[in-house]
């Protein structure tokens, strides 16, 4: 639909409209030329969203103007991660320079220094924008919104941390030493990793079919070489013919929870939560040949 239908049918003049688009709360329309943009179904029922959100907030403060950033916040609790899955990029020109590359890094990285100290919602596109040093347009140049920043934080994320694993065991042979590397890298990428996951979790708890998605398919990706390992050790005789892909989700569970012990409590180091879990994996799951020579717990311990 044109823009003079949505503003009859939502009751919300155009000039209120281009604000909502360029502060981020409303995904940008697709853009069929110059002077035409094309608008659906879903920015009425995002706009409807708007409204009950202010007459609730006016209800209940009293007040007579209704902060754009607590809008944000409540359609982030609300409302699934991204915009909807149908809405195209046609608005930012030349987004695979290595210029464009390397700003988008930059706001991401940004970002996720934000995240680390405000977390999702309440990190909005001003905190972003004020942090990298831009403007609000030129955000818009390289994200439509702060969920389709989310999007590519989490491309961005696993790409690093699978680079980075693969890098890390090239040339290794020792079995024992490469689960070493895997758990020390996963740690050393957990902050970043963890606060993904903690938000995709989020959007599974009140119901988000795209966050669960998301959500299984980022711990697919994360366990992909860890089950690699598994099969390999299995194929020689070290581990016991037991399911990988279970297994793997075992680790990485075990492995979450040892972060989050050492990051809680003070009297129990990452070392120590690491040779537990390597205790527990060398008698659940190997066997007597695996304790030969795969025999983490005593590996860890004495280096």
């Amino acid at each position: 639909m044109k823009i003079s239908e949505l503003e009859q049918i939502s009751g919300i003049p155009r000039s209120t409209i281009h604000y909502y688009v360029n502060y981020g709360l409303l995904h940008r329309p697709s853009k069929i030329s110059q002077t035409m943009c094309d608008y659906d179904h879903s920015h009425v029922k995002r706009l409807e969203a708007i409204q009950k959100i202010k007459l609730d907030y006016l209800r209940t403060t009293k007040k007579s103007r209704v902060p754009l950033d607590y809008i944000g916040h409540k359609l982030s609790e609300s409302y699934t991660l991204v915009k909807p899955a149908h809405c195209k990029d046609t608005n930012r020109p030349g987004k695979n320079t290595e210029k464009s590359l390397q700003k988008k890094e930059q706001i991401i990285e940004a970002t996720l220094r934000l995240y680390a100290h405000r977390g999702y919602f309440l990190t909005n596109i001003r905190d972003i924008t004020k942090a990298v040093g831009i403007s609000s347009p030129t955000f818009y140049r390289y994200f439509r919104d702060k969920r389709e920043l989310f999007i590519e934080i989490i491309e961005y994320v696993v790409r690093n941390f699978k680079k980075q694993i693969r890098q890390s065991l090239k040339g290794e042979k020792d079995l024992s030493q490469r689960s070493k590397i895997m758990f020390e890298t996963f740690y050393k990428h957990y902050p970043k990793i963890g606060e993904i996951l903690n938000q995709l979790r989020s959007g599974v708890i009140i119901g988000d079919p795209w966050a669960r998605q998301r959500l299984s398919r980022l711990y697919q990706e994360m366990i992909e070489d860890l089950i690699k390992e598994f099969e390999a050790a299995i194929k020689n005789g070290i581990i016991h013919p037991v399911n990988p892909v279970l297994l793997a989700y075992f680790n990485l569970a075990i492995n979450e929870a040892a972060i989050h012990l050492s990051l809680m409590d003070d009297k129990h180091s990452i070392d120590e939560a690491m040779y537990f879990v390597g205790d527990i994996l060398n008698n659940a799951f190997l066997t007597e040949k695996g304790k030969e020579i795969y025999n983490i717990f005593y590996k860890f311990r004495d280096e």
